[in-house]
C-alpha cells in the first residue's frame, strides 16, 4: 500500500526562498493577509474560545505587527515624536482592511513603493534637522528604526517578514545602548519573546488553532536559560572598544549649570533617584552630608553661574599640591584621615560629578577645579560609579587672591535697593563683625516670619527684594541666593554652592541614597583666616531639613508643604504613594545594576576566584567550554528522552524480544505499524514452518519448536490480560498485575 501525494512543480524563474530555506510554492495565509486579502479562522470566530487561545490562534502575519509594536514602543523615550508617529502611521497601513482599500494588487504594490521612498527621504531630512549630524548613538539608532519602518511598506512574501523580524532584534537590542535598568530589560525580554512567537507563527502558518505554539516557545526559553547563566559567568568580560555619545543636550539631574529662584521649588518634589553612595567606613552624620556640586560665583540680579575664571586640574599619581597645603593648614587636634565611599551616579547628560565637601577623585578621566568641582571628560550617558575620598575641614583660600575677592563681592549696579539697604544697616550694627553680621540676619530671618516651602510665589525681576520684604516663602535656593546677596552687599566675599543634602538609607539598609528631592543651595563665605566657610541659611528656617532630611520634614508638615487648599493635599498624597513605590522599584534597580549591570572584569574575577579557584584566563575559558558543553549535552538529552519511544510495561518485554530476534534474522523483527499479538503469531508461525520443513534455525536447533510455540502462545495470553483483559483495569502496582507481568517477562527472556 501506498500514501499518495500531491505535487506541486517548483517555479523555475523566481522561486523564493525564506531564510531558513523554505520554498514558498503556494500563496498561504501570511500572503494573502498581506495582500488585502480575507482570512477566515475558525478558531478566531469562536466566541466561546479563550482569549488565550484566540490571540495563540492569530495569523503569522498579525504577531509581525504586534511584533512591531513592542519593539518600536519602548523607543519613543529617546526617538523623536515624528519619528514615532511614522511608525505609528507605518504598522497601522500594514493591516488587511487597510490593504484591502485598494482592490488591485499591482495599485497596492505601487501606492506603497511610493509611501516608502517618500516615507525614507523624509525621514533622513528630519533625522538631519533633529541631531544636527550624521553620527552619534542616538542618531544611529534613529536611523535603525527609520530603516525597520520603510521595509514594512514592501512586506508581502514570508522571506519579506524574516527580515523584519530579524531587523526587529537589532532595534530591539539597541535599546540597552541608552540604557541598562532594569525597566529597559524587561522591555528587551517581552519585546524578544514577541518577535520569537512571531517567528514561531511564520513557520507554523498552517496551524490555524495556533496548538504547541506556547510549547515551543517555553522549549526554547527554558533550554537557553542555563546556557546564558555560563555566559553570563564564565565568558570573559571586556572592556568596551569605543565610547560614543548622545547628541541631545537635555539635562535630566536635579542640578543645573545655572540658578535662580524657582528652579528648585519642582524638584522638591520629585521622588527620582540621583546617585547612590556606599561608605567604606561609618557614614558621616546627616547634617554634614552636602554633596557639592558646581559653584556659582557670577550674578546678573537674577540667575547665577559658574564664573568661567576657576582653575582646572587634570588627576595625577599623586595628590596636587594645592589640596595637601589645604589639609595640611588645619590643626592636628581637628583633622581626621580622609573617608573612602563610592557613588553610584545616574545618567544626568552632564559632564560634573557630585561628591563630599570636599571631594577628590584619582580617574584619568576626571579632573578637579579650584571650587572643588569634579568634571568628567565626557557626558555622564550611563550610569556611572566612581570612588572618591573626602577631606574635611580644609582651609581652602586662607589668603584670597585679589581676582578671586573681585569675583565674588561682583553684585549688578542696581537693583534689589532694599537688601543692600538692610545689608548696610545690619553690617553696621555688628561693628562690621562678618561673624556677628551672619548672625544678625539668621535673628532677622526669624524674626520676620519666614518660611520652608515647596510652593513659593512667583518672583519678578527685584527677586531678593521680593522674598525678603513681600512673599518670605521659599525653597533652598531662596534662602541661599538672597544670603549671599547680603554677605556680597556688606563687603563679605560669598558664593553660593548647589547639589544635594542629605538622603536616605535604602531598604536594605547597607545603601545611602540621594534623590532629586534632595537638591539643595547653600553659601560659602570667606572669612579671614579661615577660608572658604560653609554656611546653609536654609537652617534659619528650617533646621529640620538639614538635621534630618527632606523626607522627615515633608512627614512634619504634611501638606502644608505644598501650599494650600485641596490641590495641595492632593500633591501631597501623590508624593507619598510615589515615593514608596519608587523606592521599591529602586531597589530592585539598585541590585540590577550592582549585580549584574556592574559585573565588570574586577567583579568577574572575584567572584570566579571565589566560587570556583579560578585564577587564570586559560582556567576561566576551561571552565567556560566544559560547562558549555555539559549544558548543551544534557538538553539533547532531554529532548532525546521527551522523542524517545516510551513503552508499555506488558509492550517492553516484547519489543526486547522482537530486538533479540531481529539480530538473527530481520524478517522476524516486529514491524513498527505491526501490533504485537499478531507480530507474536506470526513469529510462531514461522517457527512451525521452519520446523515441519526440516530448516534449522537458532529457535528450532534444540529441536522444542513445540515447547516455544507454547510459551508464545502464553505470552499471547499473558499479554491480552495485561493490555486489554481483566488485568488492564488494575493498577500496574497491582500484586496479580505484577505476578503476570513478571512471568510475562520470564516467557520472553527464556524464549530465545
Amino acid at each position: 500500500m501506498t500514501n499518495k501525494t500531491n505535487s506541486k512543480k517548483l517555479p523555475t524563474n523566481d522561486a523564493e526562498y525564506t531564510f531558513i530555506g523554505f520554498p514558498e510554492t503556494s500563496p498561504t495565509s501570511f500572503e494573502q493577509l498581506a495582500l488585502g486579502q480575507n482570512v477566515t479562522d475558525r478558531a478566531l470566530q469562536d466566541s466561546a474560545a479563550k482569549w488565550t487561545r484566540k490571540l495563540f490562534a492569530l495569523p503569522a502575519y498579525y504577531w509581525v505587527l504586534i511584533a512591531q509594536i513592542t519593539v518600536i514602543l519602548p523607543h519613543a523615550a529617546h526617538l523623536p515624536f515624528w519619528l514615532i508617529g511614522f511608525a505609528v502611521v507605518s504598522i497601522a497601513a500594514q493591516l488587511p482592511s487597510i490593504k484591502a482599500k485598494f482592490k488591485k494588487i499591482a495599485h497596492l504594490r505601487r501606492v506603497y513603493q511610493g509611501m516608502q521612498m517618500l516615507g525614507f527621504l523624509l525621514g533622513l531630512a528630519g533625522l538631519w534637522l533633529t541631531y544636527n549630524t550624521a553620527f552619534g548613538l542616538d542618531m544611529g539608532v534613529a536611523f535603525l528604526v527609520l530603516c525597520l519602518i520603510s521595509k514594512l511598506w514592501e512586506m508581502y512574501k514570508r522571506r519579506d517578514a524574516y527580515v523584519v523580524l530579524n531587523l526587529s532584534l537589532f532595534v530591539l537590542a539597541a535599546l540597552f545602548l541608552m540604557d541598562q535598568g532594569l525597566v529597559t530589560t524587561l522591555e528587551v525580554i517581552v519585546g524578544a519573546v514577541i518577535i520569537l512567537l512571531a517567528f514561531i507563527a511564520l513557520n507554523d502558518d498552517g496551524n490555524t488553532r495556533g496548538d504547541g505554539r506556547l510549547r515551543t516557545l517555553g522549549m526554547l526559553g527554558i533550554g537557553a536559560l542555563p546556557l546564558l547563566v555560563v555566559l553570563f559567568l564564565f565568558f570573559p568580560r571586556l572592556p568596551p572598544l569605543w565610547s560614543v555619545q548622545l547628541s541631545g543636550q537635555q539635562a535630566t539631574t536635579g542640578v543645573s549649570d545655572s540658578m535662580s529662584p524657582g528652579d528648585f521649588a519642582n524638584l522638591g518634589q520629585s521622588t527620582e533617584l540621583a546617585f547612590r553612595v556606599e561608605f567604606a567606613d561609618n557614614r558621616p552624620p546627616q547634617q554634614q552630608l552636602y554633596w557639592r556640586g558646581l559653584v556659582f560665583s557670577d550674578f546678573d540680579g537674577i540667575t547665577w553661574r559658574p564664573s568661567p575664571q576657576q582653575r582646572q586640574w587634570r588627576p595625577a599619581p599623586q595628590m596636587p599640591s594645592w589640596i595637601e597645603n589645604a589639609f595640611a593648614t588645619v590643626p592636628d587636634e581637628v583633622k581626621v584621615a580622609p573617608t573612602s565611599y563610592e557613588i553610584i551616579l545616574e545618567p544626568t547628560q552632564q559632564n560634573w560629578l557630585f561628591g563630599l565637601d570636599y571631594p577628590f577623585a584619582q580617574r584619568q578621566d576626571v579632573s578637579i577645579t579650584s571650587n572643588f568641582t569634579l568634571l568628567k571628560d565626557q557626558p555622564v550617558t550611563q550610569q556611572l560609579r566612581y570612588e572618591v575620598l573626602q577631606f574635611a575641614p580644609m582651609r581652602i583660600d586662607p589668603v584670597l587672591s585679589d581676582e578671586l575677592r573681585r569675583l565674588n563681592l561682583t553684585l549688578p549696579a542696581d537693583g534689589n535697593p532694599q537688601a543692600r539697604a538692610l545689608a548696610q544697616q545690619l553690617f553696621a550694627q555688628s561693628d562690621s563683625d562678618p561673624v556677628r553680621y551672619m548672625a544678625a540676619i539668621e535673628r532677622w530671618i526669624n524674626q520676620t516670619e519666614f518660611r520652608y516651602t515647596l510652593s513659593p510665589p512667583r518672583l519678578s525681576n527685584n527677586r531678593i527684594d521680593e522674598f525678603l520684604f513681600e512673599t518670605k516663602a521659599g525653597f533652598c535656593e531662596h534662602y541661599s541666593s538672597s544670603f549671599t546677596f547680603m554677605l556680597r552687599a556688606a563687603g563679605i566675599p560669598a558664593r553660593v554652592v548647589a547639589g544635594y543634602q542629605g538622603g536616605e538609607l535604602s531598604r536594605g539598609g547597607n545603601v545611602w541614597e540621594v534623590r532629586q528631592k534632595d537638591a539643595h543651595a547653600w553659601t560659602e563665605v570667606w572669612l579671614e583666616g579661615q577660608g572658604w566657610v560653609r554656611v546653609d541659611p536654609t537652617a534659619f528656617v528650617a533646621p529640620e531639613r538639614v538635621e534630618q532630611g527632606m523626607d522627615a520634614l515633608t512627614q512634619a508638615q504634611g501638606a502644608a508643604m505644598f501650599g494650600d487648599g485641596a490641590s495641595a493635599q492632593i500633591s501631597y498624597q501623590q508624593y507619598q504613594m510615589l515615593q514608596t513605590l519608587r523606592r521599591l522599584s529602586d531597589q530592585a534597580s539598585y541590585y540590577w545594576q550592582k549585580d549584574v549591570v556592574g559585573y565588570d572584569q574586577d567583579k568577574q574575577a572575584d567572584s570566579l576566584l571565589k566560587w570556583f579557584n579560578i585564577r587564570s584566563i586559560m582556567q576561566q575559558i576551561i571552565w567556560l567550554a566544559v560547562s558549555a558543553i555539559t549544558v548543551m549535552a544534557i538538553l539533547v538529552f532531554i529532548i532525546w528522552q521527551r522523542r524517545r519511544k516510551r513503552w508499555h510495561p506488558a509492550d517492553q518485554p516484547l519489543a526486547q524480544l522482537s530486538k533479540r530476534i531481529g539480530k538473527v534474522d530481520k524478517s522476524l523483527a516486529r514491524d513498527d505499524s505491526e501490533g504485537q499479538l499478531a507480530w507474536l503469531e506470526r513469529v510462531a508461525m514461522a517457527i512451525d514452518s521452519n520446523a515441519e520443513g526440516g530448516v534449522d534455525t537458532h529457535l528450532t536447533d534444540s529441536g522444542h519448536s513445540d515447547i516455544v510455540q507454547a510459551k508464545i502462545m502464553q505470552m499471547r495470553q499473558d499479554y491480552r490480560q495485561l493490555r486489554y483483559g481483566r488485568l488492564s483495569t488494575l493498577g500496574t502496582n497491582h500484586s496479580e498485575y505484577q505476578a503476570v507481568l513478571k512471568q510475562l517477562k520470564k516467557d520472553a527472556s527464556e524464549l530465545f
